[in-house]
Formats: C-alpha cells, structure tokens, sequence
C-alpha cells in the first residue's frame, strides 16, 4: 500500500510488522504529522487568499517576486480599495433624482374638483447643470404631472422634455441651481467581472438612495422588445422596483449604464419591464439585472433634447411577414407584404403598392421586420436604398428616398 501527502511517499510493503512493530508505528506517526501539516499549510494559504481577495487584492508569486495586483481602482489615491464602494456611492449619489409621477384624477370621494393620483416612482441621472435628468420612458409614461426629489431633500416639478420608446429612454428639465451632473463613462471599455454599482429609489421614496454592487456579468446582451433586438448590459447588482432610470456606474464613479430590467420568475409584466421579458419564465431567476449602455444612450440623449423626439430613417410603409409555408400555398415568394403605403412618403413617391412584396434591400435579402430595420437603422434621413419587390409574378427593382418617423 502506498500514501502520498504531496511530500514523500510511504510504502507499507517495504516494512516488517512481525520484526519491526516498532519502526512502523514511528513511521504511521511520522506520516500523520507530515499530512497534519500539509493541512494546516493549505488552510493557511486558503485563509490568506480569502482575505486578499475580500479586500479586492490578489498576490501571487511570479519568478520569486511577490506582486499585487489591484482588482478595481479606488477614486481616491491612497489605495485605500476598502472604501471603495462607499467613496463610489457618496461621489455619485448626489446626481442620482427620484421620479415621482401622478394622473389626473377627481377630488376627495369623486365629488368632482381637479387632483393627481400618484402613478408610480423610478430613478434619474442629472446629465448637466441646465437641469436635464435622464430617466426610462416606461417610468414616465403616461404621466400627467411629474415630481423630481434631489438626493438634497429639494423638491421641483419637471417638464418632461421628450422621449423613446423604442430605446426606454426619457429626458426631464428642473429649474434648480447648484446641481451635481454625473460624469458620463465608456461602456465600450467594459468588461465582464468588473465591478458595478447600482443607485436609485428602490421601491421609491421611502428607500431613496439605495446602493447595491455586484459584477457587469454579461455584454451586449440581446434582448427582443416590440421594435426587434436591444442590446443591454447584463448584471448581478440588485435592481428592484423603483430603481429603473437609475445609474449603474464603475469603480470610478462614471455611469455606464442606465437601470433599466431585470429578469424575474414572478412574470409581472406590467411592473418595470418595458420589453415584455417576464412572461416566458419558468424558473427562479437571481441576479439578472440590465442596463441601457451608456454609449448607445448619449446620441439619443442628446436628441431628445435637441428636438423632443429621435428621428429614424422610414420607408412609409406597413408590412406584414410572409412565411414558407405561406409562400408555398399561394406561390409566392418570401418576404414582406406591403399592407399599406403612406401618402407622401419616399415609398409614395417610388411607386411602391399595397400588394408589393419586398424580397430585398441594398441588395441583401430581408424576410423578417428585424432585417429590414436593420438595414434602415445603418442609413440617415434623405439617403436612397434599393428595393427589391415582387408584383404579379414581376421582379423590379425601384429607389426609395428615406423619410423621417418625426418621432414616431
């Protein structure tokens, strides 16, 4: 029989125990001590490790050297990563706003008169000293009088300056002096396992403020809304009720990410899940939060603000997908039915026809609305695309002027 403790190896058949009792037990108690402090050197190095990495510090060995690494970059300079998350949370909290948002109601007891019922509550990111508070659509939607609460105890009602449905995104205006704007990051610079830290009004005011850190556990996540795929940061910083339009920011106080989702097994769709995301889940979810990437937010941001709406290339048509099977009955072929076109538009002014089916754009075959907007999305107001369609058994091939959705 042979041991090996990671240090020599003992083999019982090289011992006697009829002439050498003696021998053996020495050697079974030597061994024991050998393995004892084996464990006791591993236990060490285990408790070691543990306290490294609890204060966001690795060492390792490397060529004789010992180094250290730091995990995340405190904000101040003196290294001091145990106030890390603390000194994140006091440099950005006072540009984080609660929302509170009302509709119009009846006075007391329906007697008649003109009063607010309170709506619903989310988060805001104050972007300049101007005033402007970027939030969700889905947080203000609907909304008949809005209320912004500053980390200061300031109370202001706000106009609401525009919105997007299509991204969730929303911009509001207070007139309020000695604000605090959050200094805007790259999202493009992420990566997985670093650390993010969620702020906002977590199931409103009573919680306002509320801070939770975890990981960015996932890029350029794709998640399908009603307007085809939107690309999301994923992350296990709890995000709860209250805090959508809030900042998810890095180890250095910059946002990152507007708070936007998170994946449940509740299946609450009408509660801070503006994509429809709830009703397929069958299992406990933890930790699946989302948030709007900062670099995809700012042009859309800064549109809103310019003009109250974001303005995307359309063709000015309705279509309706055609299926194979679809295609095979009735001998057509695949791809997109024109249901309708809009007088006027560059579709109006092409020829195109209810009736149409497109097959192609630019040259590149589309059969599904996701591919079409796709294909728009890489083009601005005015630009010519190629159409291909199928009329009556004719393939042609026309020019459309793309229009703008005026916000639509």
């Amino acid at each position: 029989m042979e041991f090996n403790n990671g240090f020599e190896n003992y083999r019982l058949s090289d011992v006697n125990p009829k002439n050498d009792k003696k021998s053996l037990g020495k050697m079974v108690k030597r061994y024991r001590r050998k393995m004892f402090m084996s464990f006791v050197a591993i236990a060490l190095v285990a408790a070691l490790a543990g306290g490294a990495l609890g204060a966001g510090i690795v060492k390792y060995v490397d060529t004789g050297n010992t180094q250290v690494v730091n995990r995340y970059l405190p904000l101040s300079s003196d290294n001091n990563n145990f106030n890390l998350i603390t000194n994140i949370v006091k440099a950005v909290s006072p540009s984080v706003v609660g929302i509170d948002t009302y509709i119009n109601g009846y006075g007391a007891y329906g007697y008649g008169g003109n009063s607010y019922v309170e709506e619903g509550s989310g988060s805001g990111i104050i972007i300049d000293s101007e005033g402007h508070i970027v939030t969700n659509d889905h947080v203000v939607e609907g909304a008949s009088k809005i209320t912004v609460n500053l980390s200061d105890g300031r109370k202001f009602p706000a106009q609401l300056i525009g919105k997007d449905s299509r991204t969730d995104l929303a911009v509001l205006k207070i007139n309020a002096t000695n604000l605090t704007p959050a200094k805007l990051g790259d999202s493009s610079k992420l990566e997985v396992g670093e650390l993010a830290v969620a702020i906002g009004n977590s199931l409103g005011d009573s919680f306002a403020g509320t801070a939770t850190a975890g990981i960015i556990s996932g890029l350029n996540r794709n998640l399908q809304s009603d307007y085809g795929p939107v690309n999301l940061i994923q992350t296990d910083a709890a995000i709860n009720p209250g805090n959508s339009g809030g900042p998810l920011v890095n180890s250095i106080g910059e946002v990152i990410g507007i708070t936007s989702i998170k994946l449940t097994s509740t299946g609450d769709s009408s509660s801070g899940d503006p994509f429809g995301l709830f009703q397929s889940q069958s299992v406990p979810l933890e930790g699946m939060g989302f948030a709007i990437p900062i670099n995809e937010a700012k042009p859309i941001i800064e549109e809103l603000i310019q003009k109250g709406y974001v303005e995307r290339p359309v063709i000015g048509i309705s279509v309706q997908q055609i299926t194979r099977q679809q295609a095979n009955q009735y001998n057509i072929p695949v791809g997109l039915y024109i249901a309708q076109v809009q007088q006027g538009s560059g579709a109006d002014a092409a020829g195109l026809q209810a009736g149409d089916i497109i097959t192609a754009v630019d040259r590149t075959n589309v059969t599904t609305f996701n591919q079409l907007e796709n294909i728009l999305n890489k083009h601005n107001v005015g630009d010519v695309i190629s159409v291909t369609i199928w009329r009556n058994g004719q393939t042609l091939t026309v020019n459309v002027k793309l229009s703008g959705s005026n916000g639509q």
